[in-house]
C-alpha cells in the first residue's frame, strides 16, 4: 500500500516534476518529451509521475504557470522599488531582461509554446492574467504623471511586445551579447516613450492645403496658349 503523502510532500514533488520538465521541454520540445522520460530524469519509476499529474499537458500547464508567477514576482518587486515612476520603469526593464537571461528555459516555456490542450487550464490562465496586470502596473504612474501619453493597458502591451522581441532575438543569437541587448532595449524604450508624447502642432500645419489639380486640368492648362492682350 502506498504511503499517504502530506500536502507539502505533494507540492514538493510537483515542483520537482516541473523543474525537470521545464529543462526537457525547452531542450527537446514538448512533443519530444514523454512522461516516462520525465520520471527517469528524477530517478522514479515510469508511473510515479502520474501520482502528481494526469498527463504531460497538465505538466506543461503547471510549468508555464510557475514560470509566469516567478516572472511576475520579479516585475512586481521592481515596480515597487521606487516612488519615482521613471526609475521604477527603468528597474522594471532591467528586471525583465534579467529574468529572461537568467531563466531562458522558463522564458521559452512562457512565450515560445503554443498548445491548445492547456489554454483552458485555470492555474495557467490566472498566472497569465497576473502577468498582464504586472506589465501595466508600472505604466499607469507614467501616464498619470504625464511622462507617457496613451491608455496604460495598450502602452503596457506595446512596451512588453518590444522587450519580448529583443529578448527573443538575443535567445536566438541574432543579438550578439547581453550588453548589446541592454543597449538596444534602452534605445527602443526611449524611442517608444518619445513617440507617445504629443508633438506641438505647427501654425502652418493648420492651414488647409492648396487643392491639387487633376490630371485633366493640368493637361488643359499645359496645352492652352497664352491669351494675347
Amino acid at each position: 500500500m502506498r504511503p499517504v503523502l502530506t500536502d507539502e510532500e505533494v507540492a514538493q514533488s510537483r515542483a520537482e516534476v516541473c523543474r525537470v520538465a521545464e529543462v526537457l521541454f525547452a531542450r527537446h520540445g514538448v512533443e519530444g518529451v514523454t512522461m516516462r522520460e520525465i520520471a527517469a530524469e528524477l530517478g522514479w519509476s515510469s508511473t510515479t509521475a502520474y501520482r502528481y499529474f494526469r498527463n504531460k499537458e497538465e505538466i506543461l500547464a503547471a510549468v508555464r504557470a510557475a514560470a509566469f508567477n516567478r516572472f511576475c514576482e520579479v516585475i512586481e518587486e521592481a515596480t515597487r522599488s521606487s516612488t519615482d515612476p521613471r526609475k521604477s520603469a527603468r528597474n522594471v526593464g532591467q528586471a525583465y531582461l534579467g529574468f529572461a537571461l537568467e531563466n531562458p528555459d522558463a522564458y521559452r516555456m512562457m512565450f515560445d509554446v503554443s498548445h491548445a490542450d492547456v489554454t483552458g487550464n485555470a492555474q495557467l490562465a490566472a498566472a497569465f492574467a497576473r502577468s498582464l496586470r504586472s506589465m501595466v502596473a508600472y505604466v499607469t504612474p507614467l501616464v498619470e504623471g504625464g511622462i507617457l501619453h496613451g491608455e496604460p493597458h495598450a502602452l503596457g502591451q506595446m512596451l512588453w511586445a518590444a522587450a519580448h522581441g529583443l529578448v527573443m532575438l538575443r535567445l536566438a543569437g541574432i543579438v550578439a551579447d547581453d550588453a548589446e541587448l541592454r543597449k538596444l532595449h534602452e534605445q527602443t524604450m526611449s524611442a517608444l516613450a518619445r513617440g507617445t508624447r504629443e508633438s506641438p502642432v505647427r501654425e502652418n500645419a493648420r492651414k488647409p492645403l492648396a487643392p491639387v489639380p487633376s490630371r485633366k486640368t493640368a493637361r488643359t492648362t499645359a496645352r492652352s496658349p497664352p491669351r494675347k492682350s
